[in-house]
């Protein structure tokens, strides 16, 4: 069977493979077990005509999963990893994970349970602002998170109905309401008894259909009973429905009950409170907040929401590592409190998901893996693997090459003296050569056998061949050499540094010294509000201090990138649909005085994992977050910096890429400053921790490279700094010290609260 969305230019179609076996109606189980699973996004292109007169509308198809297997156990918490960007056409540049959560929020995969209670965090506030009705923008801050569950919605609006007809002096006013919130609930029924005619197929499709008959009559029924609410109604119809609206109202009221509206407001409270927000901003509209605000104002509401099933696709985005270690917390703590909550999980930072995590899904070519485990045991027990089977493939080539040479040495024997047990050594080993080569030992190191290690075996009986996994990493970035400078010295130096808005009662930054030089690796934490902005946009030149003196290197190129920055590039792009990425590195080239060809500009953007007709022929607006956070990598570095001033760089990334971007920064010979609430970031970047390989185990051995690597950081400067109170301090200990002290101020928060 097949759903799609609306018609809309872009849409979302899925299938699944009918299931054989029956599925009560009113099932309680919350588990998803769906196999041959197809989801494509279909976008409407312009229309073309063919031969004389015959018009028709050319379609664009993307595949995210073909004959796929989606599975989600009852209140596990999953990984769903990816490459984001990876579904592409000539016309734009897809997430896949964020179209399979779409069509699994909406309901639009054949097989969903209709009773499955589903919440949902879009990623951006483009994309989930308008999906709010404009009574939700009129909101309250507070009132959008009580008010933004639907299933507690249904039931207080059926209540309401219910009520009002129990309570009129109108003997037919209780008839009407039990009516109507009856033909109501018999219309969700009747479309899911519709999705099952369309499901199954056979004999118990046929029965199937004859429900569906069945439930045609029952509408018809039903509408025709609330069109005769006002007629004269005999009295057992009005007795038997006066006493159902009456008991349907109580066990209604019972329900609501057990999500008492004082519950639901203490747990939106403290889901606010500890994603940030203060008590006097509960009052604010919420149409007034920023984009950053109003995803956590969303992500507050979606985790209070009653679900069976919570989906959330990046929610730390815009949160500081108080707001991470909160939601780790509460996502911790939610598997205590509500064992039946899946929980599916879309996270750049690798500490946070390892930290949620017990399954990992892994979407790749159109396929759904699953992993019993976080990502960092994934990538474990995938490098075993990968040793395994490389040690088992050389061993076996060496065999392989000692038989050939055998065979052939047996062969020279029997044409030379005629030994026909020559002849058939050479037959019986080419025979082994191609019979039994391939997969002869089990991931248990014992030997394949047919009837118990099927699948080391194809379908004739013969062993398959050694397949070494391989790992899916994205293009690898590489920045441009920083050029020299003529004469040393500092880059930038901070002597006392103070800066005070008009209308602030007190200074942003008080008496900061910082001194940076080439080859520095310095990490600035803080909390959200602390000023870290500020300080970056004085290190720019953008913000002259109140006091205090900045000193430049008088030959210094430095590069920004913004934690805005790809907000900023899409409104751009919105507004200019023909530029390319190639095109728009051409511009930034042309209105810097920089001269650049075109095979420069593509060999810049190749560089940073962008090549081919993406860069020519995609419009940049299509392009994918990952790929225009290297499209605005292109343009700073179109000034070929000495140092690079990073904020949030990897917020619109997947774990691959931010894995490539740390090895980037750790190659580039100029100064990095970096400020982020991604710890692994911070560690492996500025305090010279190994960075985690995708696929590296701590079984390996690799004291050589490990020794190399301890040289190359000796001679860098490496420096964590906390800006908190307007005061620059560097932080004894690195990110794991300063994550100790948030989580203490997080406990003592919570003792508090």
């Amino acid at each position: 069977m097949t759903t799609t969305t609306t018609d809309s230019p872009s849409h979302i179609v899925a299938s699944s493979r009918q299931t054989r076996f029956h599925i009560a109606e009113d099932s309680a189980s919350k588990e998803i077990d769906l196999k041959g699973v197809n989801v494509s996004i279909v976008t409407k292109l312009d229309l073309e005509t063919s031969g004389k007169s015959r018009v028709k509308e050319k379609q664009d198809n993307i595949e995210i999963l073909a004959d796929a297997h989606l599975r989600f156990k009852t209140g596990v918490h999953y990984a769903l990893v990816g490459r984001n960007g990876t579904g592409k056409s000539n016309h734009r540049i897809i997430d896949p994970r964020q179209a399979l959560l779409r069509a699994i929020a909406d309901k639009l995969i054949p097989g969903l349970p209709s009773n499955f209670r589903m919440a949902i965090l879009q990623q951006t506030a483009d994309e989930a602002t308008p999906l709010l009705s404009s009574d939700v923008m009129k909101r309250t801050v507070l009132e959008t998170v009580i008010e933004g569950d639907p299933y507690r919605n249904r039931l207080l609006e059926e209540v309401k109905v219910l009520s009002q007809g129990t309570d009129s002096k109108d003997p037919i006013a209780p008839v009407a309401a039990f009516r109507k919130v009856k033909h109501e609930e018999l219309l969700r029924e009747f479309k899911e008894v519709e999705q099952m005619a369309r499901l199954r197929s056979g004999a118990r499709g046929f029965d199937a259909r004859k429900v569906l008959l069945t439930y045609e009559k029952k509408v018809q029924d039903s509408e025709e009973g609330v069109k005769a609410v006002n007629q004269d109604l005999p009295n057992d119809e009005l007795e038997r429905d006066t006493t159902g609206a009456i008991d349907l109202l109580g066990q209604l009221q019972a329900e609501l009950e057990t999500m008492k509206l004082e519950d639901v407001s203490e747990k939106a409270r403290n889901a606010l409170f500890g994603l940030g927000f203060s008590k006097s901003q509960f009052t604010k509209p919420f149409s007034s907040l920023s984009g950053g605000w109003k995803m956590r104002c969303l992500l507050a509401a979606a985790i209070v929401q009653t679900s069976d099933l919570l989906i959330l696709d990046e929610p730390t985005n815009f949160l500081d590592l108080l707001g991470i270690l909160w939601l780790q917390k509460f996502l911790l703590d939610l598997k205590e409190n509500s064992p039946l909550i899946t929980v599916v999980l879309v996270s750049h930072d690798r500490d946070f998901v390892n930290a949620i995590s017990e399954e990992t899904i892994i979407l790749r070519d159109k396929a759904l893996t699953y992993f019993p485990g976080n990502i960092a045991s994934y990538d474990k027990a995938i490098h075993r693997e990968i040793l395994r089977t490389t040690r088992m493939k050389t061993a076996q080539e060496k065999q392989i090459a000692h038989m050939q040479q055998t065979i052939i040495n047996n062969k020279k024997a029997y044409k030379k003296t005629g030994d026909e047990s020559k002849s058939r050594q050479a037959k019986s080993r080419q025979k082994r050569l191609e019979d039994r080569t391939g997969m002869n030992v089990s991931a248990k190191g014992t030997r394949f056998k047919l009837n118990r290690d099927m699948p080391g075996y194809s379908a004739d009986g013969m062993r398959k061949a050694i397949d070494i996994p391989k790992l899916e990493l994205e293009v690898e970035l590489k920045f441009p050499v920083a050029p020299e400078l003529r004469f040393p010295g500092a880059l930038i130096s901070l002597e006392k540094v103070d800066l005070k808005y008009v209308r602030a009662p007190q200074p942003t930054l008080k008496q900061v010294d910082l001194v940076i030089h080439r080859g520095d690796r310095v990490g600035i934490l803080g909390l959200n509000g602390a000023g870290k902005s500020t300080l970056i946009k004085v290190m720019m030149d953008t913000y002259k201090p109140t006091r205090g003196t900045v000193t430049r290197h008088p030959r210094l190129a430095v590069s920004y990138y913004s934690q805005d920055a790809i907000d900023t590039l899409k409104a751009k792009a919105l507004v200019n649909p023909t530029w390319t990425a190639l095109s728009f590195i051409h511009k930034c080239a042309t209105d810097t005085g920089t001269e650049l060809t075109e095979q420069e500009a593509r060999g810049l953007l190749a560089g940073l994992g962008l090549a081919g007709r993406t860069v020519s022929d995609v419009p940049l607006c299509k392009l994918s977050g990952g790929q225009m956070v290297r499209v605005e990598l292109a343009r700073i570095f179109l000034a070929r910096p000495h140092m690079l001033v990073l904020d949030e760089p990897t917020t619109h990334l997947d774990l691959p890429t931010v894995h490539a971007l740390m090895q980037a920064l750790i190659a580039f010979d100029g100064a990095v400053v970096l400020v982020s609430h991604d710890r692994a970031l911070i560690r492996c970047v500025v305090e010279g921790d190994p960075v985690h390989e995708p696929g590296s185990s701590d079984e390996s051995d690799e004291g050589e490279d490990d020794e190399a690597r301890m040289e190359k950081i000796a001679g860098v400067g490496r420096f964590v700094y906390e800006l908190k109170g307007g005061q620059l301090s560097e932080v004894q200990g690195g990110v794991a010290a300063w994550e100790a002290r948030v989580e203490k101020k997080l406990s003592k928060l919570a003792e508090e609260g």
